[in-house]
């Protein structure tokens, strides 16, 4: 018995609020002017059934237009998503392979540079003295006199 007050309720308290708020003047003229608009256009779309039955399909074709957009978006993104974390493995592996590739040449490069050091320190074979290339140009013994010209 206590659903059936509850519904009798309700409607006694929003009839009540729809009384009360009447007392408003704006809002009497308000309320009469949309239930001019209202029954003019119940009147219009009674007698041009055509028009109302036109609207509502394109109505209905819009929301299905944007209901079938939506769902390709959502396919789209997912299927990017599915792409991208098939995706980041192998590009992560991709990064350490060039990563790893960059100090095998980094430590080849000091490796030679070292041996350079070592070469260019050394005296050449059966002298005692240091090859300084500096002293070499100088005195004409590399590149014969090119840095006399």
């Amino acid at each position: 018995m206590a659903g059936s007050k509850f519904g009798k309720m309700v409607a006694i308290g929003a009839l009540a609020g729809a009384v009360i708020s009447m007392f408003d003047k704006g809002t009497r003229a308000s309320m009469a002017s949309s239930a001019k608009k209202l029954g003019a256009d119940v009147k219009y779309y009674a007698k041009n059934p055509d028009i109302l039955k036109w609207k509502i399909q394109d109505q209905t074709d819009k929301y299905k237009a944007l209901y079938s957009q939506f769902s390709s978006d959502k396919e789209y993104l997912t299927d990017k998503a599915a792409e991208l974390k098939e995706l980041t493995p192998t590009v992560k592996g991709l990064v350490d392979d060039t990563k790893s590739a960059f100090t095998e040449s980094k430590d080849m490069l000091v490796q030679a540079k070292d041996e350079y050091k070592d070469i260019a320190t050394k005296p050449p074979q059966g002298t005692d003295e240091t090859f300084v290339p500096e002293k070499a140009y100088e005195d004409g013994s590399v590149d014969g006199d090119a840095a006399k010209n």
